[in-house]
């Protein structure tokens, strides 16, 4: 039997991946009668929904993505650009989730695995658990699927066109249309972390304390962002943030692109129109499998919003 390219095999790696997340979203959260029950059970579930079907398909393909992938650590000068990277990420998803609540959507579930709730206690007593369960495994697991392989199969059609597939496909993992401009940005700022730094590594890593700060921080931050009195001043210094950490990052690249422009073995990572990345990203988007995987996410959106 004639072997699938991995171009075409990885929508149904995503279809396999988000059948699998469905599949974790009907399991009842009172399973979970024990804080240790729940994080082994978040660490098996991002294990088999991610880690396997990865596993998977580098067996089918014969490919030894250890090597393929930039796994090597990241120059320290980046060190800067990677924690602004992570505040922007965080400022972000205040601002959104801030818009959201003040349209009546009230704020995003930011969550993969469904209905597993982290309470306050959980949170105080296990720091452990929080780090492996909710810090690096989704760090690890979930990088390596979207800004590794699928940036990597996909970057042949420009490195933009590649970010824009990745980041849709991780946004549609969630199924919460109030969280799809977040998870979506997120990617985005994940796959630039790639391209700036020429490291996976530094994506995980950024991804890493992200979620752990995501954890600790966002309850507190939104309990003042529902404060009458807190609520403007905790959009205004998200809104600051945001735009200083986004003014880093275009100074970053600007300096990035000036030396990309002076080394010819730079060549192929220099700019590329964004309007051809976003047609390009359109015609790949347009097979049969990624129109699957659309449907997918949009059918469990609506029966979600249907039936609660």
């Amino acid at each position: 039997m004639k072997k699938l390219n991995a171009q075409s095999a990885l929508p149904l790696v995503l279809l396999s991946v988000y059948a699998l997340l469905i599949l974790t979203r009907l399991i009842p959260a009172e399973v979970m009668d024990s804080t240790v029950k729940l994080f082994f059970a978040l660490i098996i579930l991002e294990l088999l929904v991610f880690a396997l079907p990865i596993f998977l398909f580098s067996r089918m393909q014969e490919r030894d993505y250890i090597k393929e992938l930039p796994f090597h650590f990241f120059s320290a000068k980046f060190t800067p650009f990677l924690v602004s990277m992570g505040f922007l990420m965080l400022s972000g998803g205040l601002v959104i989730n801030a818009l959201f609540y003040f349209l009546g959507f009230g704020s995003a579930s930011y969550a993969s695995l469904g209905s597993f709730i982290l309470s306050e206690v959980s949170i105080d007593n296990n720091p452990l658990y929080v780090l492996l369960a909710y810090g690096a495994l989704p760090a690890l697991c979930e990088e390596v699927l979207f800004r590794g392989i699928l940036i990597h199969e996909h970057k042949k059609y420009s490195f933009p066109t590649a970010a824009i597939i990745s980041s849709l496909a991780y946004a549609f993992c969630y199924f919460d249309l109030s969280a799809f401009p977040f998870y979506f940005l997120s990617g985005l700022i994940l796959a630039y972390i790639v391209r700036m730094t020429g490291s996976l590594f530094a994506a995980i890593l950024t991804r890493f304390a992200v979620n752990v700060a995501s954890v600790y921080l966002m309850p507190s931050i939104w309990g003042l962002l529902t404060q009458p009195l807190g609520v403007l001043f905790a959009v205004f210094v998200a809104m600051a943030l945001f735009i200083i950490c986004l003014f880093f990052a275009l100074k970053t690249t600007e300096k990035r692109y000036r030396e990309m422009a002076c080394d010819p073995l730079l060549a192929e990572d220099r700019p590329y129109p964004f309007k051809k990345a976003v047609r390009n990203a359109y015609h790949i988007l347009s097979a049969p499998a990624y129109l699957l995987c659309i449907a997918t996410y949009i059918v469990t959106v609506v029966l979600m919003m249907i039936f609660g």
